[in-house]
C-alpha cells in the first residue's frame, strides 16, 4: 500500500514481478522462434508477443484501487469505476471486494478475497485491528475481510475512510439513489488488444 494524493492506493505487491515474468515467457518465445525458423518467424510472431505482452500489463500490472475524500476508484484490466461516498451503500468482500450502489455492484481485480490455504492458517490477529463496520451484528467477520488477504486490506482502507468522513458530516445522507458511479471504459487497450488479434489472424492468412 503506498499513500497517494488525497488519499490511498492499494496494487498487489507482486503485480510487478507477474508482469515481468510475464513479459519474459512471451519474449523467451519469440526468441526461440527466431532462433528455430528464422527472422521471418519473429515478424510472424510479433502481433502474438505484443497483444500477449499487453494482455500481461492490463491483468497484472495495471489494476489498483484509489481511495480518496471523493470517493473509491477501482482500476480493473479493461475499464475504471469511479464510486462517489454518497452512492456507496455497501462494501462486500466474497470473492474480491465489491462496493454495492443502489445501480448495482463493482467488484475489484486489484483485491480478490484469501485462498482456502490463507483461510486455514489465519488467527485472531486477523481481526484484531479491523474497522468497527467490518463487524456484522454478532461480532463475526467475514473471511473476505480477513486482515492478510487483498479484500481485507483494501477493504479496511475504504472502511475506515468512509468511518471518517460519515463523522465528520461529510457525506451526503439519501443522495445514494441519485448518485451514480461513473465508468470509463480503457478504449485504446481494447483497440491494442484487437489490433494484435486481427493482425495475428491476417498474418496467419498469409
Amino acid at each position: 500500500m503506498r499513500a497517494a494524493t488525497g488519499g490511498q492506493s492499494y496494487r498487489p505487491r507482486t503485480s510487478l514481478w507477474s508482469t515481468l515474468a510475464a513479459w519474459a515467457v512471451v519474449a523467451g518465445f519469440v526468441a526461440a522462434a527466431g532462433f528455430e525458423d528464422g527472422p521471418g518467424a519473429v515478424l510472424h510472431g510479433l502481433p502474438v508477443a505484443l497483444g500477449l505482452a499487453l494482455a500481461a500489463w492490463l491483468v497484472f500490472r495495471l489494476p489498483r484501487v484509489d481511495v480518496d475524500d471523493a470517493g473509491v476508484t477501482l482500476v480493473n484490466p479493461l475499464r475504471t469505476v469511479h464510486v462517489p461516498w454518497a452512492a456507496l451503500i455497501e462494501v462486500r468482500t466474497r470473492y474480491a471486494l465489491t462496493l454495492v450502489t443502489p445501480h448495482g455492484a463493482h467488484r475489484a481485480w486489484a483485491a480478490p478475497g484469501p485462498g482456502r490455504h490463507a483461510v486455514i492458517a489465519s488467527g485472531r490477529d486477523e481481526v484484531l485491528h479491523l474497522p468497527r463496520s467490518s463487524f456484522d451484528a454478532r461480532g463475526g467477520v467475514a473471511l473476505g475481510d480477513l486482515a492478510g488477504s487483498p479484500s481485507g486490506i483494501v477493504a479496511a482502507m475504504v472502511r475506515r475512510h468512509w468511518d471518517a468522513l460519515v463523522e465528520d458530516g461529510r457525506i451526503p445522507l439519501g443522495e445514494a439513489d441519485e448518485t451514480p458511479a461513473r465508468v470509463h471504459w480503457h478504449w485504446p487497450a481494447l483497440a491494442g488488444l484487437g489490433v494484435a488479434v486481427l493482425t495475428t489472424l491476417g498474418v496467419a492468412l498469409l
